[in-house]
């Protein structure tokens, strides 16, 4: 009997709103957006994006969550890894009794029947998926249907021959899910691209310039088994982790548009070229809003909310950082003092401590964003922090 998989909820979502909204709601936040997203104070002006935070794949996932917890009370259930890439949401869960697979002493190999486990919204790869339904774990699937659309694609390129270029980070656990279903769909290959400069090297071997041993060095993690450039990069369609730059993303879809028409020119582009938009609208909404708040008016410095390991709200600093000072932080008590921040920088591996961050004296103007996976309840205690730093006695 193949086993149980939930993937439209288990009917409990006003049982757990309570929850919920003690867990992650803020009227404070509420209070901000009625007011034309801006909090005043003192000499502290904060200017809210005006889409930031959570968004539905998030919220949906961390409901499902609650709702398996609530559905299963005498069971152990698990997580795979992380939900999400926030580590307050995540200790909320294992509060709730909820343990992740990714922990030390956890391990697949001692799930049974009787054990529920939880995909995250990243989804999963189609090896650890197949893993799970051989040991007949209930399931309950919160995969994001912005990453079902990216899977329907690469599986598509895959079934008509296409290899996947993926726009991503080869570690990460979305791209790994969304590799995995173009390995798994007939004979596909892909081949994951970080940036600009890593696209740049796949486009020059496409136009024939390029050695082979070369290549697979520099990819030797982020291609399919047996990958073979001079084979696999005839026929490509694009692909990316939702949460990345869009704009970047776009940029190396171009990138390889331009390079497939240079080597095999514009009559044989359509059918050795494709590209779909797989970029996620809350992740656009969310970089269009930052775009639109630093255009608005000269901020002082800018405050970006969200786990370290998050792509989405990395890229939301990344987009400030050129233009002003910006502090990517984990959690609120970063704001340590009104003279230290401990944060992220720009491109940076590890958090660092900074000092002299906040204006000292005069009016302050800060611009605050939070990633998809950050709670409201995080800004509200953010926008406290700031509150009383900037306007100590």
């Amino acid at each position: 009997m193949p086993p149980l998989i939930f993937r439209k909820g288990l009917d409990l979502r006003h049982e757990v709103a309570g929850a919920l909204a003690e867990s992650y709601h803020s009227d404070l936040v509420t209070s901000i957006k009625a007011h034309d997203y801006r909090y005043a104070s003192g000499r502290l002006t904060i200017r809210l994006a005006r889409e930031f935070g959570f968004c539905y794949g998030v919220d949906r996932a961390v409901d499902y969550a609650y709702q398996t917890r609530k559905r299963f009370p005498d069971r152990t259930v698990l997580l795979t890894g992380e939900i999400i890439h926030n580590p307050h949401v995540n200790d909320q869960l294992r509060a709730q009794g909820i343990r992740f697979l990714s922990d030390d002493g956890e391990s697949i190999e001692a799930l049974t029947p009787d054990d529920v486990v939880i995909l995250p919204a990243f989804g999963v790869t189609m090896e650890l998926l197949g893993e799970l339904d051989r040991r007949g774990c209930t399931l309950v699937d919160t995969t994001c249907g912005s990453v079902l659309n990216v899977w329907k694609n690469v599986k598509r390129y895959a079934a008509d021959g296409f290899t996947s270029v993926i726009h991503g980070k080869y570690w990460h656990e979305e791209t790994r899910a969304t590799a995995s279903q173009a390995l798994h769909a007939g004979t596909g290959h892909y081949v994951v691209v970080l940036n600009r400069e890593e696209a740049a090297v796949a486009c020059a071997f496409i136009r024939g310039d390029g050695d082979r041993a070369a290549f697979l060095a520099r990819f030797e993690h982020a291609v399919s088994p047996g990958f073979d450039p001079h084979r696999d990069l005839q026929r490509i369609g694009c692909a990316n982790q939702t949460t990345m730059l869009s704009s970047e993303s776009l940029a190396i879809g171009e990138m390889f548009r331009a390079a497939v028409r240079d080597r095999y020119g514009e009559a044989d582009l359509r059918v050795r070229f494709r590209a779909f938009d797989t970029i996620c609208s809350a992740t656009q909404d969310r970089q269009d809003a930052v775009a639109a708040l630093l255009d608005s008016q000269p901020l002082d410095l800018m405050i970006v909310v969200g786990g370290y390991n998050s792509s989405n709200t990395c890229n939301l600093a990344r987009m400030c950082e050129p233009r002003l000072a910006t502090f990517h932080i984990a959690t609120p008590d970063c704001l340590v003092s009104a003279s230290d921040i401990r944060h992220k920088p720009v491109g940076a591996k590890e958090e660092r401590l900074s000092a002299g961050w906040l204006p000292e004296r005069g009016t302050v103007l800060v611009g605050l964003t939070s990633g998809a996976s950050t709670p409201d309840n995080l800004v509200d205690a953010v926008v406290r922090r700031l509150d009383a730093l900037a306007n100590q006695v």
